[in-house]
């Protein structure tokens, strides 16, 4: 139940109201759908996944700019934002990074756009599939078959 009530959450805060340019202007970001590969909800379902996990996981997805998959968001502001210790946002960014589901990258996280990606990013998936690749210290764990609809997932 948890985890559809995060869901709910992140679909509401889709198209959400941002800071915008000098003079108190704001700037709208409209994102019009956003896809989860289904095939990753088996990988949702780990055992190792904690409530504060899955937390953590949603806000950065609601937090994400469409058009890289990154969501520019430090610990610190994830902690308060979600009112949580630091020393456990920490770790559960550590685990999020260590499954793959997110990579750490200057000023944010990217979100897996082998896993997950929304509207502007349509255009270009396998280049931010690439870009994302790219920060792993490791071999990828995940790879959308784009041909036969299917996400692979390689073993360790």
């Amino acid at each position: 139940m948890f985890i559809f009530q995060q869901f709910d959450i992140f679909i509401a805060n889709i198209t959400t109201l941002e800071d915008g340019m000098a003079g108190g202007r704001r700037r709208v970001r409209n994102v019009y759908w956003g896809a989860f590969v289904i095939d990753w909800f088996k990988h949702l379902q780990d055992h190792e996944l904690s409530a504060a996990d899955y937390r953590i996981l949603f806000y950065l997805c609601a937090k994400m700019i469409t058009d890289d998959n990154r969501a520019y968001v430090r610990q610190k502001a994830i902690s308060i934002d979600l009112a949580m210790d630091k020393g456990n946002v920490s770790r559960c960014l550590k685990k999020l990074c260590a499954k793959q589901f997110i990579a750490k990258t200057d000023g944010g996280y990217m979100i897996n756009p082998h896993l997950f990606y929304a509207g502007n990013g349509v255009g270009y998936r396998d280049d931010l599939r690439d870009d994302f690749d790219n920060l792993l210290n490791e071999r990828p764990r995940f790879s959308m078959n784009e041909d036969e609809h299917t996400l692979i997932e390689y073993p360790e």
